[in-house]
């Protein structure tokens, strides 16, 4: 659908114009972050702030692109007829003039400037992150004109950064006191979020937004966005992986061999993450990864189980209200680490080998990822 930006509008907008005080020819505005009180975010960890994100896009492709090619490069009687027409429809026969959107057309470009914190910022909640004002006393409409598409393209991106950086923020707390460093947290929370957006241009823009505090991504359009909006030419991690889909074409009957081929013939080295609960996960976790265990630890690379139903915190941390001494109860890392062992970390916390991991890729929040690393820390994991 092409995005005529002179409609990309509330309509209330639209007379604004003349509502304010005659003589006026400047209006100054702020874009400004103003509550937290419904940000999903762990309270004793949030600090009032938000990170800012998503303006070079909004300037790129809405400011210049779309007002270029869909405004002031189109003939402008059909500018002028449809914006008259849709008008007219809705708020009645000529309820808006016309002149101001000819004199703008005329005149060939966006006579506003956009002053800004640096995209990344972490900044308080009440501060400004961007303030707009009219460089034409004629246009002074425009200022607020484009505050409905500003919001609209800013606020998610926004949002998504800020929650990825509370994610962040929590890791580094755990690891920190459970491994003295956090040089490997940027790659612990990785972006699965693309299915799940409204649009493809979502998806990407809320995918980027990840990238902002993570370096592990699903998501291959995001990566693209910021290499066509931001310049950057990033090297954002994933790994081969299995589906659902891949597991049941190998038939529950031959499940252990489809893991055997995926750990020693596909992916012999490197990391290999293999969606496990297809059947029975429980089985996999005490069956068929301890009779691999050789062919694991002797891997030049890291075999990742990946669990994808059921309570994520029970699922990994241990259901207390499992019977005792069931795997259930023990929860998917003790279970491995009884198999695989590991070292223990200068801090006094254990931890599994390099050669097996555990990556839980739906239903995480917030509040659950609290819960599995206190949940494991409580445990005497790192």
């Amino acid at each position: 659908m092409r995005i005529n930006p002179l409609t990309a509008i509330d309509f209330y907008k639209a007379d604004h114009r003349r509502q304010y005080p005659e003589g006026t020819t400047e209006i100054y505005s702020n874009f400004t972050p103003r509550s937290s009180k419904l940000a999903p975010v762990i309270r004793e960890f949030y600090d009032e702030k938000v990170v800012f994100f998503g303006l070079q896009y909004f300037m790129k492709d809405f400011l210049v692109s779309n007002w270029n090619e869909n405004f002031f490069k189109q003939d402008k009687d059909k500018v002028l007829q449809d914006y008259k027409r849709r008008m007219d429809t809705s708020l009645g026969e000529n309820a808006i003039s016309i002149e101001h959107i000819a004199a703008l057309h005329d005149l060939g470009y966006l006579p506003i400037k956009i002053k800004a914190l640096p995209e990344g910022t972490h900044s308080p909640i009440g501060v400004p992150l961007l303030t707009i004002v009219n460089t034409h006393d004629d246009f002074f409409w425009l200022t607020n004109y484009i505050e409905s598409v500003l919001s609209c393209y800013l606020w998610k991106p926004i949002t998504v950064a800020t929650i990825a950086y509370e994610y962040k923020k929590l890791l580094t707390h755990y690891a920190i006191k459970t491994c003295r460093t956090a040089n490997f947290v940027e790659y612990q929370a990785h972006d699965f979020s693309f299915r799940g957006m409204s649009s493809i241009m979502d998806a990407a823009v809320c995918g980027a937004a990840h990238l902002t505090s993570f370096k592990g991504t699903d998501s291959v359009p995001a990566i693209d966005f910021i290499e066509n909006y931001y310049g950057d030419t990033l090297y954002n991690v994933s790994v081969p992986a299995t589906e659902h889909s891949v597991m049941c074409m190998g038939t529950e009957e031959n499940e252990f061999n489809t893991f055997k081929r995926l750990i020693t013939e596909l992916y012999p080295t490197g990391i290999i993450s293999i969606v496990s609960d297809t059947w029975d996960f429980w089985r996999v976790i005490t069956d068929y990864l301890p009779r691999l265990r050789t062919e694991i630890t002797q891997r030049r690379g890291k075999v990742v189980i990946r669990p994808d139903s059921g309570d994520p915190v029970k699922i990994i941390v241990g259901d207390p209200n499992a019977p005792v001494g069931t795997p259930q109860y023990k929860g998917v890392v003790e279970c491995l680490y009884e198999v695989f062992r590991g070292p223990l970390i200068g801090t006094g916390y254990k931890s599994l080998t390099n050669s097996i991991g555990v990556i839980y890729g739906d239903s995480i929040t917030l509040e659950r990822a609290h819960q599995i690393l206190e949940g494991l820390e409580r445990k005497g994991f790192a």
